[in-house]
């Protein structure tokens, strides 16, 4: 690590655990246990290194950094010693009051308490073997972790005594320790002022690019290039800047020299400037740079200082002048806030806005925060080039271009070395630089083999890293311990940071929302990349940025991978071990200064209970364990001695019980048992009081009793209400946290309005969905009362999502009457089977979608869904109406659904009208024996279904209405029992069909329109034995199809004998049609990839055996042939 980081981040630890212990709370605790003095002793020796650290810091003396490595030791050891002292506080807090389920504990097993002080005691002795060199003090702290009290069969005050005098020798020889860096670093930056006679001389990177170029020729550039130079000869009304982004050494000061460069540019701008800006964003010394670059001559405003004469000739030089500026490698301010660097750039941008309009400001920056604070067009950014681009230049620049195919035994190597460099452009000229004028292949497989070629471009990389604040310092290098290309999860990995204390709750916003802010924050700054996988969304640190993170954190983290040796020095905090077995297990465990162990296996690999008993003995300072993906089926009792441990991953083991000692880990925010094969939780889970994350199967959880001391819980997505001690409703009552979903169960054994109350539901401003959940199976109380609960159990107005399920009174809850939740964005009311009418949603500004589903009582729906307002469902966009047995009707005007693209009606029998469509409508599905009457003339039907791109009819025999419109769709999906479909004219854009009847082939719809169509599907047809010839016409008309799947046909026999002639078919899949035994016999098309058979006549299978069956040559020629689960 370099001497202005271990500065920077030196302070900035001290500034932490200052923040953090030295509370009035801790320091009162200390004064009532008779080491408040001793307290206040390391306070102050905090405060003086506080202040002899910062002096370091604007002076960089040189030689403070050894010291500095000195002072994160003691630091790390002062951070432990008020951790414990911490943990001590909540463990008395917890057994104060004679109530409380942990006193009732903890004296009903007085054994166990003893074993937390001797787990503490040999953590004080460990501690202090390091600290005196002897066994005297050791020998007296065994039994020094809990209160005399707790101790009775022992002399009143001996244990306190013990542990008082352990606990001071431990300040006293911290203190010292920090006092002799306080002294030891004041002396050298005395020392260092007096040999530079007083001058600041610090570190730097000759970084500075002008606008010339070196190479004209570019690889791998061309789209951006094309992009850059179509952008800067648009014509925009006013002066616009153009960021281009991306990490150091990537290429954005080489691109911008190609574009300044290049003729067109030249021809287009009348000034064009070049100013490299750097990290010294000084606004006088910028403007006077750039007069320099318009009139060529440095010396002209060399004497001139005054920022606003400066900026006064600027713009008499640019006004009513097309010109160019380039801003060459721009950062932002650490020290100052988004509103004061906004507030400098608009006053020194000012006097540019007098060119003439069409005038440009290209920006490089490594900061996408800079683009997003500067630009007016979008960023460009830049990516690494890819693998054979990287060999190019490479190419070119070890051979200038001279005769390189006479060097061809070069390029695999050098193609090799290529793929090394991850696609960074300052690599690739830095490696031809070392391979230039060694045109021998010896020479070559050295470099490919050398792990200091990127001595040249770490300083580039550095450089950036220095930049960041100390806390981003510590996150980025803490992603060492992970392998490269590893893909971080940003909930996971903020979490592994906050076990760590990176990240502190800063006023009202929690540590989950800051640790989020830092991965955007090192995400803009190009340290991590976002990608897509689905729905999921991780990030990728660059290979070399990797290799960054390692050599910064190289005396603090280390990873070990398959078996590898270790040879870790012995003053490592983090390590991750990634192998199948645990063999060098005994030389890990001599690492006793571990924070992080990560001991995650591969494929359920092996632990042994006695190496996690040595684990559990030996890492008393450790903060996070990983043991996710071992096999093992218990966890040691001594897991109670990691009173530290914040961060526990148990996932994906085969762990069975969880020991009581677990309980005893006060200071755990982070508990994952996904994927494990529990049979029950601890009893007193309840204790762990810092919980925040608590990952198991929901059957788990809510087993838990007395939830409702986790008052620093997160997520609870399920709580089952019991008439149990510990199970009430009342166990919400503290849980402010909670966010996301919460879905409360149960909800018919809450018996009284008093205890509905006591939820609190209507606090809790976190949550973003709520589910209230009865067993309408149980009736317990009397119709008004559970009236009573239902109104107490009012939400807060933050909620988006809202689901009522199996509510047994006769109306909604006032609550949804009015416009109180006017944040709902989704409504589900579910098995209310006794209301009668609905409440007034439409009033509700934001509800996207409504699901009405179950409501048995509900006869008709008018103006008291829509309410009073002006607008009724302005946002509305889908609408399920789902088991209304008795809906007859819903009436209403053009007014309403405005914004409704998607409608499904299902089992609503009786219902004959609703509210007219509004013509945007993209999705209807009716089913079910729902039947549904268009009222509206042919016109307006033919305007609305001409929007429709999903079509879904299926079991309504009592659909009457005809469809005469031209019908434009893509997805049709009809499982319709009858031939009205005849009417349904033209399906010209028809891409998907889904049908249930075969006969449906033969209509006109089908016959004349279906030349599109590239999906078919036929399923469900069990009266079907055969194609007809006028149903096997059709496929011959099919020219698009490409997928065909036949399923649950259970008497079809023979496929369509001219499949063959179908030339787009590539995939074939058959399911579940038990009466199908061979192929056709004139084979299927040339064409097709995919056959899969599944569940059909065990002689077809047969038939279709690879090189003997009867069918074989019909289907050789298929790539891809998967028969009841087997590939051939």
């Amino acid at each position: 690590m370099c001497h202005r980081s271990y500065i920077t981040i030196g302070g900035w630890f001290i500034q932490v655990i200052f923040d953090k212990y030295l509370s009035s709370k801790l320091q009162t605790w200390a004064a009532n246990s008779g080491i408040g003095d001793d307290v206040d002793k390391l306070r102050i020796a905090m405060l003086r290194i506080q202040s002899v650290v910062n002096n370091a810091e604007r002076s960089l003396a040189g030689g403070t950094h050894v010291w500095m490595k000195e002072l994160r030791d003691v630091s790390y050891d002062a951070e432990d010693l008020l951790d414990e002292l911490e943990y001590r506080r909540f463990q008395q807090e917890l057994e104060a009051g004679s109530s409380s389920p942990v006193r009732a504990f903890l004296s009903s097993n007085l054994e166990a308490a003893r074993g937390v002080a001797t787990q503490a005691g040999g953590f004080l002795s460990s501690r202090l073997s390091s600290f005196t060199g002897g066994d005297d003090v050791t020998n007296q702290v065994t039994d020094a972790s809990l209160p005399s009290r707790m101790n009775n069969t022992r002399p009143p005050a001996s244990p306190e005594v013990t542990w008082d005098r352990a606990t001071k020798a431990r300040i006293r020889n911290i203190v010292e320790r920090m006092n002799q860096v306080a002294y030891c670093m004041s002396e050298t930056i005395q020392l260092s002022k007096l040999v530079n006679g007083g001058l600041n001389h610090t570190q730097s990177i000759n970084r500075g690019a002008t606008s010339s170029l070196i190479r004209t020729k570019v690889f791998g550039r061309a789209a951006e290039l094309e992009k850059v130079r179509l952008l800067l000869k648009s014509e925009d009304e006013r002066v616009s800047v153009l960021p281009v982004v991306g990490p150091g050494g990537i290429g954005k000061t080489t691109l911008a020299q190609l574009v300044y460069n290049d003729p067109d540019i030249v021809d287009h701008f009348e000034l064009r400037m070049w100013v490299h800006v750097s990290d010294n964003f000084d606004e006088t010394k910028l403007t006077r740079e750039i007069l320099e670059s318009v009139s060529g001559d440095k010396r002209e405003y060399k004497g001139v200082t005054n920022f606003n004469s400066l900026q006064m000739r600027v713009m008499e030089k640019l006004i009513l002048k097309r010109f160019l500026l380039v801003l060459d490698d721009v950062w932002n301010d650490e020290r100052s806030s988004r509103l004061v660097e906004e507030e400098r750039w608009e006053r020194f941008l000012s006097p540019l806005k007098a060119g003439k309009k069409g005038s440009k400001i290209l920006i490089t920056s490594r900061l996408a925060t800079v683009a997003e604070m500067v630009g007016t067009m979008d960023s460009i950014n830049l990516a690494g080039l890819r693998d054979h681009d990287c060999w190019s230049l490479i190419e070119e620049c070890t051979f200038d271009g001279v005769h390189p195919d006479k060097h061809s035994k070069l390029h695999n190597i050098g193609r090799k070395i290529a793929k090394k460099l991850k696609g960074l452009p300052s690599a690739a000229k830095a490696v031809a630089g070392l391979l230039k004028n060694k045109l021998d292949a010896d020479e070559w497989n050295k470099v490919l083999e050398r792990n200091d070629i990127w001595n040249d471009i770490m300083p580039v990389l550095e450089f950036s890293y220095q930049h960041l604040p100390a806390r981003l310092q510590r996150c980025f290098a803490y992603c060492s311990i992970f392998p490269k290309d590893w893909k971080f999860k940003a909930d996971e990995l903020v979490h592994l940071w906050m076990a760590q204390g990176y990240i502190q709750p800063q006023n009202k916003k929690i540590m989950e929302d800051i640790g989020r802010d830092y991965m955007n924050d090192l995400l803009c700054r190009s340290f991590f990349d976002r990608h897509k996988d689905g729905s999921i969304t991780y990030y990728v640190m660059h290979g070399l940025l990797h290799d960054l993170a390692e050599t910064v954190s190289l005396d603090e983290c280390l990873r070990i991978e398959d078996d590898e040796p270790t040879n870790a020095p012995l003053n490592i905090r983090h390590l991750s071990v990634r192998t199948e077995t645990l063999a060098n297990i005994k030389e890990v465990c001599q690492l006793r200064n571990l924070r992080t162990l990560m001991l995650s296996g591969r494929n359920q690999s092996v632990i042994d209970h006695p190496v996690l008993e040595d684990v559990f003995k030996d890492f008393t300072c450790i903060r996070t364990l990983d043991l996710s993906f071992r096999k093992m089926e218990k966890l040691p009792e001594a897991i109670g001695h990691l009173i530290h441990l914040r961060y526990l991953n148990l996932s994906s083991t085969s762990i069975r019980v969880l020991p009581e000692s677990l309980c005893r880990l006060y200071n755990l925010q982070v508990l994952n048992l996904w994927g494990c094969r529990l049979e029950g939780l601890p009893s007193g889970m309840n204790k762990l009081i810092n919980l925040r994350h608590l990952t198991a199967a929901h059957q788990i959880v809510t087993t838990i009793a007395g939830i409702g001391r986790l008052t620093c819980l997160q997520r609870l997505q399920v709580f089952r209400v019991r008439r149990e001690v510990g199970y009430d409703i009342g166990q919400l009552k503290h849980l402010k946290e909670l966010r996301g979903l919460l879905q409360i169960r149960n909800l018919e054994n809450v018996e009284t309005e008093n205890e509905a109350s006591e939820a609190m539901l209507e606090v809790k401003e976190h949550l973003s969905m709520l589910q209230l959940v009865w067993d309408s199976s149980q009736r317990n109380g009397g119709a008004e009362m559970e009236v009573q609960v239902i109104e107490s159990l009012q939400p807060h107005p933050n909620l988006k999502r809202l689901e009522i399920r199996g509510c047994r009174v006769a109306r909604s809850p006032s609550w949804l009457e009015t416009e109180l939740l006017y944040n709902l964005e989704f409504i589900c009311l579910s098995g209310c089977r006794f209301w009668e009418s609905l409440p007034p949603l439409g009033k509700l500004p934001s509800l996207k979608v409504l699901w009405l589903q179950g409501m048995h009582a509900v006869k008709r729906v008018g103006p008291e869904l829509e309410g009073n307002g002006d607008k009724v469902f302005p946002c509305l966009e889908e609408l399920v109406l789902d088991d209304l047995p008795e809906l007859e009707v819903w009436s209403g005007d053009e007014q309403l659904f405005f914004s409704l693209h998607s409608v499904v009606v299902k089992d609503c029998i009786k219902l004959k009208s609703l509210p007219p469509f509004p013509s945007n409508i993209t999705e209807l599905t009716i089913s079910n024996r729902g039947f549904w009457i268009p009222y509206y003339d042919d016109a307006m039907m033919a305007q609305i279904l001409s929007a429709v791109s999903s079509l879904c009819i299926y079991n309504c025999p009592m659909l009457t209405a005809g469809f005469s419109a031209l019908l434009k769709e893509e997805t049709v999906a009809s499982f319709l029992p009858f031939r009205s479909l005849n009417m349904l004219r033209s399906f010209s854009s028809l891409r998907s069909l889904n049908i249930g009847d075969i006969s449906l082939l033969t209509v006109p719809l089908v016959r004349k329109s279906l030349w599109s169509l590239q999906n078919l599907d036929i399923q469900d047809c069990h009266e079907t034995t055969s194609f007809t010839t006028e149903q096997q016409e059709v496929f011959q008309q099919l020219t698009s199809l490409q997928s065909l799947c036949i399923s649950n046909c259970a008497n079809l026999q023979f496929l369509p004998e001219d499949l063959k002639s179908i030339s787009s078919l590539q995939q074939l899949f058959l399911w579940n049609c038990p009466s199908i035994r061979s192929m056709p016999e004139n084979g299927l098309p040339i064409s097709l990839k995919v056959l899969e058979i599944e569940s059909c006549h065990p002689l077809l299978k047969e038939r279709c055996q690879k090189e003997q069956g009867i069918d074989w040559q019909r289907i050789a020629h298929i790539s891809h042939i998967e028969i009841d689960g087997e590939i051939l």
